[in-house]
């Protein structure tokens, strides 16, 4: 069994490439909450159901807004662009824990009936957040990571992190994981994670290979980091995972703060990390795969017919224009 922590405003590139192409048969996937926020008293389990919604390709309302235009109309306030997907997933999550289920359950019974393969567990049902106070008032973390624009940062308030209590399914899955894989957006969401007291004892017990990827360190993760005292560079991130990991990988850019961080007792590896999908082309740098090793997720039966069906339309189609532009 194999681990994946996410955390972040949006999916990682190297994550995306991951569930797109290799086999998650055997794989669990964390997800953090830090960035869960609320729409009309509706809970939205932001990082969860991303994950959750990137895996279930077939499921509709992804790139639908109706139901926010409409809450909009009625005066509710949404500062987060919300799916109708999005929504719909948060419907049936409410409605299962009026009865009293727990999430972990609840998550496992959305995989099942979306056939997704692997187990997406979220970190905690604790509250946790996070508040950028700027120079025009106070924002969220993932509104803040969302804007279009530069803000002004004077200070990031972390507030339940201290008294988060992760599952025990998350415990048990991290104590007993032969390889575990963490892979933050960005420096700032995975911290409720990294300074949990109770990830930090099981990733010590945990047997397995643990592995942490670098996140970019962006002008605006600079800014929150900076408000942290924490230093905006892979050293500082480094820092945050200080006796907990094995391995910490930096991009090949990056390679000139690799005896910085080799004290902290991890070893300290390069390789070339992009910043979108696209670049990866589909692969994952072997370096990753031979640390997290996966399979390359082979294509079923229907999915190859329906690849044969396109192609013949296309070859028809085709031959269609071209006998109209001879006549």
């Amino acid at each position: 069994m194999k681990t994946i922590i996410y955390s972040g405003a949006e999916l990682p590139p190297i994550l995306r490439v991951i569930v797109k192409v290799y086999s998650l048969s055997d794989v669990n996937i964390i997800a953090n909450n830090i960035h869960d926020y609320n729409i009309s008293g509706l809970k939205i389990m932001h990082e969860s159901d991303n994950v959750l919604l990137l895996l279930s390709k077939g499921i509709e309302g992804q790139d639908s807004f109706t139901c926010q235009e409409i809450l909009e109309k009625l005066g509710a306030k949404v500062n987060i662009p919300t799916s109708d997907a999005k929504i719909a997933l948060s419907i049936f999550r409410e409605g299962r824990l009026k009865r009293s289920q727990n999430l972990v359950n609840i998550y496992r019974e959305l995989s099942k009936k979306l056939q997704i393969k692997p187990n997406i567990i979220p970190f905690t049902d604790n509250k946790i957040s996070a508040t950028v106070k700027t120079g025009e008032g106070e924002i969220s973390l993932l509104e803040y990571f969302l804007a279009k624009k530069d803000i002004n940062v004077r200070e990031v308030e972390l507030e339940g992190i201290d008294k988060a209590k992760p599952f025990d399914q998350i415990v048990n899955t991290i104590k007993n994981s032969e390889s575990v894989l963490i892979i933050p957006n960005d420096p700032v969401s995975i911290i409720p994670i990294m300074k949990n007291k109770d990830i930090q004892e099981t990733l010590k017990k945990c047997e397995g290979q643990i592995t942490v990827i670098s996140p970019p360190i962006t002008p605006k993760s600079t800014r929150l980091l900076q408000t942290l005292d924490i230093e905006p560079s892979p050293l500082g991130v480094a820092k945050m995972c200080e006796e907990c990991i094995d391995t910490f990988i930096i991009n090949t850019s990056q390679q000139d703060f690799k005896p910085k961080i080799e004290p902290l007792k991890m070893e300290v590896l390069t390789t070339e990390l992009h910043e979108t999908e696209a670049e990866y082309e589909n692969v994952i740098p072997k370096l990753i795969l031979d640390l997290f090793q996966l399979e390359i997720e082979k294509p079923s039966v229907i999915t190859e017919i329906k690849k044969g069906v396109k192609k013949i339309k296309e070859v028809i189609g085709a031959s269609e224009k071209s006998k109209k532009r001879l006549t």
